[in-house]
């Protein structure tokens, strides 16, 4: 059975203010949703009751004439987060023509949450932690912010809070700002931990803002892990340490487009034969000690495209042993990584290090999606359901937990390289 699981990031790009939508049209959408998505999905109701969704969207019906557009869908996005299934999610960001946002990245690390990139003008408050917007402190929005999805373990509640904090409409819908508000007050500290506030305004969405973005500077070089870290797959090889290097972001590739995607784009993506064969190349003529799976950054696509190699890998004697293969997880790893992680576990003697997962072991996924006719929602939806291990675990917790610190990322270290390195 084909185990394709895409990950979808809840990103909420849309106006507070927008309102478009006749009421009757959104009566449609909605009694359409509760007849179609039971009907769809694997199986709709494993944690909340048909009587709770079906409440729950009359409740929304009942609050159209005094709801925005806005908030209906942040309203759904609520319900359909109650679901408990990660990869059921609606997409809305078509919902407004335009969006301003808090100017403002952020990176979590062992010691918080920082401030990764924002405007030239806002320069100075780069890398700095955020400890509260508009004196409300940070875990107490991103509770509020966990009610848009499934949080289920802290990788899932890290990676989704993060993306969505720059967003001014949510601080506005939970009640963090006021609605005319457009300039926002930042509790700060510094590495020495000295703490200050800061005002900053919001921003149009657009590519003047995208250009005038600045980022944290490294004070020797990036990490090399998180060089050309969008890339599907790459490798390297340390001959000093006699570690080979494989990073694997994503179960996309060349082959898997030609197979279940648009023929026509597939030339665009790189060949994972290709990247294997070079792969088994670099294992059979180089000197290598360890081996380092690198998967902290995939969040899913085809689960089969790795399986072939990681057989190979297995059946290399001089590789397979436990101190000599590690795998690497993390906070973003997540659908059909899971799947490959849970295929390492069984089939060789890997180390799992790194963080924990986003993607839990038994899951629902192999996602399909359908429309609401009028408000254009697309709605994901899960239809198949795996259950890859005995234990209902909600995420991996790797053998060795390593933690990314603040000061490990500023200095270019990555400490999962060092501890293979020193192990």
């Amino acid at each position: 059975m084909n185990k394709i699981i895409i990950l979808i990031a809840t990103i909420f790009s849309i106006n507070i203010y927008s309102q478009e939508t006749e009421t009757e049209n959104w009566i449609t959408d909605l009694n359409f949703l509760k007849s179609e998505l039971p009907k769809k999905h694997k199986n709709l109701f494993f944690k909340i009751s048909k009587n709770e969704f079906e409440n729950e969207i009359e409740k929304i019906i009942k609050q159209l004439d005094k709801d925005t557009d806005i908030e209906t869908s942040l309203k759904l996005n609520q319900l359909i987060a109650k679901i408990g299934d990660s990869h059921t999610t609606l997409s809305t960001s078509h919902i407004s023509t335009k969006r301003k946002i808090i100017p403002l990245d952020f990176m979590w690390f062992k010691e918080g949450l920082f401030i990764s990139g924002t405007t030239k003008d806002n320069y100075e408050i780069l890398d700095k932690k955020l400890i509260s917007i508009n004196g409300f402190k940070t875990k107490t929005i991103i509770d509020s912010l966990r009610t848009l999805f499934v949080d289920e373990n802290i990788a899932l509640i890290n990676t989704n809070s993060s993306r969505l904090l720059d967003s001014n409409i949510l601080l506005k819908y939970f009640g963090f700002s006021k609605p005319n508000d457009s300039i926002y007050d930042l509790e700060l500290s510094d590495v020495n931990n000295n703490i200050f506030h800061y005002k900053l305004m919001e921003v149009e969405n657009d590519m003047n803002m995208k250009r005038n973005k600045v980022f944290t500077k490294i004070n020797n070089e990036k990490p090399f892990y998180r060089n050309n870290s969008g890339k599907s797959f790459k490798e390297e090889y340390f001959p000093n340490e006699k570690i080979y290097f494989i990073q694997y972001n994503k179960c996309v590739s060349r082959e898997t487009i030609e197979k279940y995607g648009d023929k026509e784009t597939a030339h665009k993506y790189p060949s994972f034969s290709e990247f294997e064969e070079k792969v088994l190349k670099t294992l059979e003529t180089s000197e290598i000690e360890k081996l380092i799976f690198d998967m902290r950054f995939n969040g899913g696509g085809s689960s089969y495209l790795a399986e072939n190699l990681i057989d190979k890998i297995a059946a290399n004697k001089k590789i397979n042993k436990k101190g000599k293969l590690f795998v690497v997880v993390g906070n973003d790893t997540f659908s059909s990584a899971i799947f490959n992680t849970i295929y390492f576990k069984d089939k060789t003697n890997a180390i799992i290090i790194g963080e924990e997962t986003s993607g839990k072991p038994n899951h629902y996924g192999y996602v399909k999606s359908f429309t609401l006719p009028y408000s254009e929602i697309k709605v994901r939806y899960s239809s198949e359901f795996w259950k890859l291990t005995d234990d209902n675990d909600v995420t991996i917790v790797p053998d060795i937990k390593i933690e990314n610190s603040y000061n490990d990322y500023k200095n270019g270290i990555d400490p999962v390289f060092e501890y293979v390195k020193k192990n």
